[in-house]
């Protein structure tokens, strides 16, 4: 076996196998499952065959049930004669009780018979049922059909080797690859919590509106966050925006914990990360992304009240709708004001969850076998039913077969005291060897604090001496710690317990300890010059300085004296130039200073983290022990001279300010690195002589854009294997003899933008796994490069000026994948059929690659090809052959006429993406395509039709058609039993669905916007699982002649649309959550039976033409959106539901009348732009959650609406616009000056203006332009803008007349959280405009300060000096009658 295989394949330690084979062995053994046997072993995998392995004397039954349960995933060739016997089935049910990973291969069967039961095994059924009876068959054939549904491997050539061989080096792949990922990825065994989501989800109801906070409090370890996640997976689907915030008490305690915790928020929420550090100001951002969109937030493990106010400051913060789950051990921390949080206390499991979960740890298995199960039972009442206790004990015990061994763990329990959850945890850490304790409590003290990834785990280990990778898994599979995204992750029990063995070493004095992490013990340690010998770690991470929020005034000075430079703007940018010196200087004393000489007595310590530090003394006194040493940002500019810990195996200075590692011969701390990662020091300019670090295995420059070459050294250093150096723009140059990089796995040049050419020797790096070259310049790869035999991945996407590839590259027998996407590649040659471990090749966007040679179809490990966007004009018909190609994307290719013939032949494809204008047919054989589930065909404009047999990809999941031009779909499309996503989008010419569309029973999402379609069959109805229909068209667009920008009036050019039919059957669709029907053209009234509708969120009916709505409208209880824009013909609007949020009857000029809104408690948003005749708004003043009043345009019912305006809906609302030509006097500034006052917080910024439309602009846009674009407020610094935005303003009215539009903006706005001292608010015209013919005749700005719009009681005596400011603007909109 090879060296580097043997280290990544270390076996799961808690299992005797690695995979278990399942098969018939009449139809396999001897052809298929002896070389696959031998293959498996040869890489020293080890496989269960048969008996192989059984103790002599066991029954058949019951060892092969517990190799079962002793492996770690399996393969299950299924072959014809497969279910004929009883006992393969019986041990694929197993497999599938025990949840381990199946791996099918299907030996000349169908997938889908598999699945179905049909075909070969329809027989074999029949007859199990009569002899074992349908309650147990019913499992085999459950079974069988989770077994076919997995993507796996179709096999047809039984007695072909040819095609044998590539099947059995990619079954050995897949094992390998899953091997080689630490822990092996087991499925959750999850209990107990079926009836808790269920009330819990009543209690969530996330149908019915207002904002709700669930509390989840018990003690640790009894399952809060694993029942929050529970929930989380379960209401995800629900939301626009949803976000799991884990570790929070843990993250409190370190510095800029609180920040993290906001990109954390802000990231799932998909809001850009601030450029500051100002808690503050990025709390308001979150508080502005929260209140626009449903959220679901997942706050787990808060310890008191004070962390969620520091993250979130109340209910009001949501928008409609949200849903916020809160986890914690202290109930007190619910009870927080301003949240009215429902608290719900998770208590343990019951007995049976909990014998279930501990025997799935302990003995894998759902129940424990009668030799083991009162001692079971013994076991999970000693715990106390804790989840937590139950798994780390299980797994404790799982390598333990003797029953004394249990025994004796039952006596060790019973010697704890009850409830005490850590000493019980304990046992599990004390049965571990002493390296592996060491290697635990580094993890819980230092590296899970970090967030540390695995691999910078091992690497640390590694260079302490210890066996990392042995040690990890021993730890994993005690489940004491888990890889959670390829990091590190404790349970915060598991990661206390560690801490407290630490504490316990001495309660009073942390200097004896062997770790510190808490930053007041250190630096109490430090200062009182109390470390000793006994500190053997140190983790400190000072929060890195903060950054501007806005430009500099420096910079500002600088380009104003660059665009006029005369005498004042000179002594000004000079002034601030002396001003920022002094200013850096004084940042410079206040930054985290370090003495080396706390260190002095430190001498044992090998562990050290000072990220963001300054140090400052004598570098000699770092302990010479020292092994690891992580100094992000570290501001020094080179080494001194005397640091020289010998020992030192991991340096890391990220981000630091280094220029110059060290002197030239000066310095012997890098003797014995493993480990240098100088990752984005981007000052460092050059490398020194790397000779006598000969022990250096990776080396990391990524982003050093001002190295421009590497010392000769490094091409010397025989013990290196990774070598980054991806980013380094400058880097013109790599050593020119690398003879001694012959154990180089990985060479990462990715984005050397001036580096031409590798070394011609580079087949010395015979080891060498990985080779990036993306977005380099180089013309050709040295032709010696085939020797690297051991080559996996070869990337050289974005390398235009490379035009062909080596002669002999098809030489490089472990190639894996090849990618050449966007080169100037003109060829491939014809060596690349020898590449025989093929997996990828992708040749993406090469626009000189006008063909694909036959030889393709020789690559016959090939899993995945891309060809989209080349110049191919045809796939070569050897495609057919490549037997496990998984994904085909030849979408935007220049095929000539039609869809290659050649697809027939891919019985494994799982996904097909094409397209191209020249395509005009697809071949029959694409029904053949039985395996496929995801089928995407984009811009075949000359494609007319699908082929009939598309109905027979039983397995299609997915099917996307964008811009093709087919005028129907086939009859046979309803026969797509598994479709989930239809996409029919930009089909222009589609003009008919079959009625067969309603036997898509499994159909969630159809989409089809922008068809021809006018009509839907009756037989929609039966969709009974649809939840999203989305069938709007475009809008009649009012036509521009082309050539015309200027502002003369245009006519309106527009095509006859037929009106269209919603069938009455739509009603049937109770899970429908989404309906669009805009710009069908609906006339005369709509069926009055909506209210069946009873899951509907959404209803976009706009640009129809109906006259009425009906009444049933009202009986929508969850509905939240309703968009009827220009609906030019409706006449009046029934009573609504009170569930909705937004109502948008923008256009609707024939509307007269609307329903009294009184009862629509929750609606924030009502748009009304131009609905001219409606004359009255009843019960307008009741909608107390209004934000934003859009009447621009709608003169006859302005006035009545302005005596309803209270003082309390105009401190509410952040918009209102309505005709109006004036804006109250003190409101007439256009600019004003932000002067801070003292105790007195900024908490809004009002702007008004008046605008109107001149015969300038363009009258063809008045229906397609929602908003007047051109209208901004700004926030100037030295009168520079530095932030601006568009003000909100609705509507473009029908008339040339003056609207009025007062916009509030909360302290969560840029435009509010942006301000400084001396910072000043403008309003202005965009210019130049984006559309003429917009006019700004007023505006004004109002700084609203704290208690300027706060009094709530009445102020009808008094004067206009005291009273609020929305008490002012009621007053002038009551005048303006």
């Amino acid at each position: 076996m090879e060296k580097g295989v043997a280290a990544s394949t270390q076996p799961d330690l808690r299992l005797k196998w690695d995979v278990f084979l399942s098969f018939r062995g009449a139809d396999t053994r001897r052809t298929f499952i002896g070389p696959l046997y031998d293959a498996l072993w040869s890489k020293e995998v080890r496989a269960f065959r048969d008996n192989e392995g059984m103790n002599r004397g066991d029954q058949i039954s019951p060892s092969l049930l517990a190799a079962i349960e002793d492996s770690a995933m399996a393969i299950a060739v299924i072959s014809p004669n497969y279910a004929d016997s009883h006992w393969c089935l019986e041990e694929l049910a197993k497999i599938c009780e025990c949840r381990k990973l199946i791996l099918p291969v299907f030996y000349g069967v169908e997938p889908s018979d598999v699945r179905h039961q049909t075909g070969p095994f329809e027989g074999s059924f029949g007859s199990h049922v009569k002899r074992f009876g349908d309650a147990r068959v019913s499992a085999w054939r459950a079974a069988m059909k989770q077994a076919g549904g997995v993507s796996g491997w179709p096999f047809s050539g039984q007695d072909d080797q040819r095609k044998m061989s590539p099947l059995i080096r990619q079954l050995v792949h897949r094992i390998m690859d899953e091997l080689n990922n630490v822990p092996l990825n087991v499925a959750p065994f999850l209990v107990g919590l079926d009836s808790r989501i269920e009330k819990l989800l009543g209690v969530l109801s996330v149908k019915s509106g207002g904002v709700k906070f669930l509390g989840l409090h018990g003690f640790g370890g009894v399952g809060k966050t694993t029942l929050a996640k529970a929930l989380y997976n379960k209401l995800v689907v629900h939301f626009e925006k949803r976000c799991f915030v884990g570790d929070i008490r843990e993250a409190f305690t370190q510095s800029g914990g609180s920040i993290s915790l906001q990109d954390k928020i802000q990231s799932d929420l998909s809001v850009p990360l601030p450029t500051s550090n100002d808690f503050g100001f990025r709390k308001n951002v979150i508080k502005q992304a929260l209140s626009e969109m449903r959220v679901l937030l997942i706050l787990d493990d808060i310890d008191d009240a004070s962390q969620l106010d520091t993250l979130i400051s109340g209910k009001e913060w949501f928008h409609e709708g949200s849903r916020i789950i809160i986890t914690t051990r202290n109930k007190e921390a619910l009870s927080a004001r301003n949240y009215e949080i429902e608290p719900y206390e998770v208590q343990e499991l019951f007995s049976e969850d909990a014998l279930r979960l501990f025997s799935y740890h302990a003995l894998k298995r759902e129940k424990p076998t009668d030799e083991f199960l009162e001692l079971s039972k013994q076991i999970v009442s000693l715990a106390g039913n804790l989840p937590l206790a139950l798994e780390v004990f299980g797994s404790f015990l799982v390598d333990k077969r003797r029953k004394i061994e249990w025994e004796g763990a039952v006596q060790k329990l019973k010697q704890i005291r009850p409830n005490n959850l850590q000493d019980t945890l304990k046992i599990s850490y004390e049965g571990l060897d002493d390296e592996i304790k060491c290697i635990f409590l580094d993890a819980a003290c230092l590296f899970v604090k970090t967030h540390m990834t695995r691999e910078e785990a091992i690497e640390i280990w590694e260079g302490c001496g210890f066996k990392a990778e042995i040690g990890l898994r021993v730890l994993v599979s005690r489940s004491l710690i888990k890889i959670n995204d390829d990091r590190l992750w404790m349970h915060d029990q598991l990661r206390d317990m560690g801490r407290q063995i630490v504490k316990d070493e001495n309660a009073d004095d942390p200097g004896t300890r062997s770790r510190l992490w808490d930053r007041n013990e250190i630096m109490a340690v430090f200062k009182n010059g109390s470390g000793t010998r006994n500190i053997k770690g140190i983790v400190l991470d000072y929060q890195g300085k903060l950054l501007a929020t806005d430009p500099s005034s420096e910079r500002l000075l600088r380009q104003n004296f660059m665009r006029t430079p005369n005498l004042t703007s000179a002594i000004q940018y000079l002034q601030e130039m002396f001003r920022t010196f002094f200013d850096f200087g004084a940042e410079r004393e206040n930054k985290a200073v370090l003495h080396t000489e706390y260190f002095k007595p430190i001498i044992n310590l090998r562990l050290l983290q000072i990220n963001h530090a300054k140090l400052e003394g004598k570098f000699k006194f770092l302990p010479q022990s020292l092994k690891w040493l992580q100094w992000k940002e570290c501001p020094l500019t080179i080494l001194p001279s005397d640091f020289c810990p010998r020992e030192l195996a991991v340096l890391d200075l990220t981000s630091s300010k280094i220029e110059s590692l060290w002197k030239k011969n000066s310095n012997k701390a890098g003797e014995n690195l493993l480990i240098m990662n100088l990752r984005g020091c981007s000052s460092l300019a050059n490398i020194p002589d790397l000779s006598a670090s000969r022990s250096l295995k990776k080396l990391v420059l990524k982003w050093c854009t001002r190295l421009t070459e590497v010392p000769e050294s490094i091409g010397s250093l025989n013990a290196l294997e990774h070598l980054n150096l991806e980013g380094c723009s400058k880097l013109v140059r790599l050593p020119k003899d690398v003879s001694g990089l012959k154990n180089l796995k990985e060479l990462i040049l990715s984005g050397c933008a001036n580096l031409k050419e590798l070394p011609e020797d580079i087949d010395i790096m015979k080891s060498l796994k990985l080779l990036l070259l993306n977005e380099t310049p180089i013309k050709r790869l040295p032709e010696k490069i085939f020797h690297l035999m051991e080559l996996e991945k070869l990337h050289l996407n974005r390398c235009a000026s490379l035009k062909k590839l080596p002669n002999h590259i098809g030489k490089m027998a472990s190639l894996r994948e090849l990618t050449l996407n966007d080169t100037g590649i003109e060829e491939l040659p014809d060596s690349v059929r020898l590449l025989q471990n093929l997996e990828l090749l992708s040749l993406m966007r090469c626009v000189s690659l006008t063909e694909l040679s036959e030889f393709v179809g020789d690559l016959e490990s090939l899993r995945e090809l891309f060809t989209n966007g080349s110049e191919i004009r045809e796939l070569p018909a050897s495609v057919s052959s490549l037997l496990y190609l998984k994904t085909l994307s030849i979408g935007d290719c220049r095929f000539s006429s039609h869809c290659p013939d050649s697809i027939k032949g891919l019985h494994s494809l799982t996904e097909l993406s094409l397209g191209g204008p020249s395509i005009t047919s697809l071949p029959a054989q694409l029904g053949a395509l039985k395996m496929l589930r995801r089928l995407e065909i984009r811009n075949c404009e000359s494609l007319e039709s699908l082929p009939e047999t598309i109905g027979n990809l039983a397995d299609l999941t997915t099917m996307i058609l964008y811009n093709v031009n087919i005028t129907e779909l086939p009859q046979s499309i309803g026969e797509l039993e598994s479709i989930v996503i239809m996409r029919l989008n930009k089909c222009k010419r589609l003009c008919k669905l079959p009625p067969s569309m309603g036997n898509l029973r499994s159909l969630y999402h159809l989409i089809m916007e922008d068809t021809a379609v006018a009509e839907l069959p009756e037989t929609f109805g039966n969709l009974s699982k649809l939840v999203r229909l989305k069938v709007g068209k475009k809008p009649r667009s009012t036509v521009i002649p082309e050539g015309n920008t200027e502002t003369e009036n245009q006519d309106l050019i527009t095509e006859e649309t037929p009106g269209s039919i919603l069938p009455s059957s739509l009603s049937n669709l109770s899970w429908l959550q989404e309906l669009n029907a805009r710009a069908w053209y609906m006339q005369g009234k709509v069926p009055d039976d909506f209210e069946k509708l009873v899951s509907l969120e959404t209803l976009n009916l706009g640009y129809n033409n109906f006259t009425s709505l009906p009444t049933s409208l009202k009986g929508l209880s969850v509905l939240k959106k309703l968009l009827l824009p220009h609906c030019k013909e409706l006449k009046s609007l029934p009573p609504l539901p009170s569930s909705l949020v937004k109502v948008n009857i923008a256009g609707c000029v024939a509307i007269e009348t609307i329903s009294d809104l009184s009862e629509m408690e929750n609606v924030e948003e009502l748009n009304m732009a131009n609905c001219e005749k409606v004359v009255d708004l009843p019960g307008l003043q009741c909608l107390k959650s209004l934000r934003r009043l859009y009447l621009t345009g709608c003169r006859m019912c302005s006035s009545v609406v302005k005596t309803r305006i209270s003082k309390v809906s105009l401190r509410n609302l952040s918009v209102l616009s309505m005709p109006g030509s004036e804006i109250p006097d003190w409101l007439n500034e256009e600019e004003v000056s932000y002067t801070a006052r003292k105790n007195c917080m900024l908490k809004a910024v009002l702007i008004g203006v008046v605008v109107s439309i001149t015969s300038d602009f363009p009258e063809s846009l008045r229906d397609d332009i929602p908003t007047l674009v051109d209208f901004e407020a700004k926030i100037l610094k030295m009168n520079t803008p530095i932030f601006n935005t568009t003000l909100p303003l609705n509507g473009i009215p029908k008339l040339d007349e003056d609207q009025v539009h007062l916009c509030r903006f909360l302290d969560f706005h840029p435009l509010v959280s942006t301000l400084k001292e001396g910072y000043k608010v403008q309003v202005a015209k965009r210019n130049p405009p984006f559309i003429p013919g917009m006019q700004l005749k007023k505006c004004g700005v109002r700084l609203i300060f704290e208690r300027d719009d706060e009094f709530d009681g009445d102020e009808q005596q008094l004067d206009d000096g005291y009273q609020s400011l929305s008490e002012k603007l009621a007053r002038f909109f009551n005048r303006l009658q």
